[in-house]
């Protein structure tokens, strides 16, 4: 299936980037999730300047409850993905299946010219008793119902998180693996469990869908406290 072939292309990417070449090398990550859908994620491509960069298959990922759903609770839930060191991307492709919406998405964003400066920027922050310069070293992506993508720059410690890309998905339709096995075939006792578990959660608290996240998740990051106050030259 395309995330086993996916799995082979890691060591050609690995070998890209211990290639020499003139881009800053920096270390970070990316993660996936939802913050009202349970996704399977089947790949997740950075590339820079034409050239793969960073490559994962992230399998389950996503949140949903009753309880988030009652309470309006939309904030990203991201988690899994890989760290490594290699150059900032200037776009991003990622797949995945969506158990609310019982499709396959993919999407291209392209992400900030100054991301590598971005991602680079250090912030001194207190710790506790303790001061640490910390980067926003993590590129988020999350997926939301109707196909709804997000791309943001994110830190624990380093807020607010910083909106790179969104975007709406398209419904993959011509896939040869599902022409021949059904989204409903693969995923049917997953789907049978998801819909066991939250159908009426849905009914009782419907979540947005599509671009109706936007202003949601702009008045999220909006009502974040801020960290990045002392910027490190």
């Amino acid at each position: 299936m395309r995330w086993i072939l996916l799995l082979l292309l890691l060591p050609l990417v690995a070998a890209c980037q211990a290639a020499p070449t003139d881009l800053k090398q920096l270390d970070w990550r990316h993660m996936v999730g939802s913050n009202a859908d349970e996704l399977w994620v089947t790949e997740v491509l950075f590339y820079r300047q034409g050239k793969l960069v960073d490559a994962s298959t992230n399998g389950s990922a996503g949140f949903v409850g009753p309880k988030a759903l009652k309470a309006k609770d939309y904030r990203w839930r991201i988690g899994k993905g890989r760290r490594d060191i290699h150059p900032a991307p200037d776009k991003v492709e990622v797949e995945w299946i969506s158990f609310h919406d019982k499709k396959r998405y993919r999407i291209s964003l392209a992400l900030p010219a100054e991301l590598e400066r971005m991602i680079a920027q250090p912030y001194r922050i207190k710790v506790r008793d303790e001061w640490r310069e910390v980067r926003r070293d993590n590129i988020g992506l999350g997926m939301a119902t109707g196909g709804y993508v997000e791309a943001f720059l994110t830190n624990a410690k380093v807020k607010p998180d910083i909106l790179l890309a969104r975007g709406i998905a398209k419904e993959v339709t011509d896939d040869p693996y599902d022409q021949r096995y059904p989204l409903s075939s693969q995923f049917k006792n997953a789907w049978a469990r998801f819909d066991k578990d939250y159908t009426d959660a849905y009914k009782q608290y419907p979540p947005p869908s599509g671009m109706a996240w936007a202003p949601i998740m702009d008045a999220y990051r909006a009502a974040q406290p801020k960290t990045d106050t002392v910027p490190v030259n």
